[in-house]
């Protein structure tokens, strides 16, 4: 995997992800594809939006990282089948390993950890996440690469729903 390694500086000046970047990757997140509705004795893994939130403070991830994410998964919705379904928690899954892989690109190896990861999700253990991991980046075909005009693209493109105006 190629990576860009940031300063590390970056990631100790943490400011949260903003409201509008949240809000848009969640709802972006129940789009990829039709997921089962939570079941009823389901209480282990909490609503997408409040795993997207916690997932972010506990990772301490940038707004760059998170934005990179977001590139990634619509990569992804790109490569999927139109009709195609996942369990409940399949958008938890793709979250966090999206964020895992967004990390480890940016930061090299002072990016977040799979066990990292399994603690902050306060859901998966670090095996599933490492094979979340690897699904994911089989699923985008390992092109984890952004360049700086995908990444302007995409931003000009999402300006509004992330308050960018």
């Amino acid at each position: 995997m190629s990576c860009t390694v940031l300063p590390s500086k970056q990631i100790a000046d943490y400011k949260p992800l903003p409201d509008p970047l949240i809000n848009f990757t969640t709802e972006f997140l129940c789009g990829i594809l039709n997921c089962k509705q939570r079941p009823l004795r389901q209480t282990q893994m909490p609503e997408l939006l409040l795993f997207v939130t916690r997932v972010a403070e506990r990772s301490r991830i940038s707004i760059f990282t998170g934005v990179i994410a977001l590139i990634y998964l619509y990569r992804l919705k790109a490569r999927l089948p139109a009709k195609a379904q996942g369990e409940y928690g399949t958008s938890h899954r793709l979250f966090l390993a999206s964020i895992l892989v967004a990390s480890k690109y940016l930061y090299g190896p002072e990016g977040l950890s799979n066990r990292t990861m399994a603690e902050v999700s306060g859901v998966f253990n670090s095996t599933e996440v490492s094979r979340m991991e690897e699904e994911f980046l089989k699923l985008l075909d390992y092109r984890v690469w952004v360049n700086d005009q995908e990444l302007r693209l995409f931003l000009e493109e999402h300006k509004s729903e992330l308050y960018l105006i």
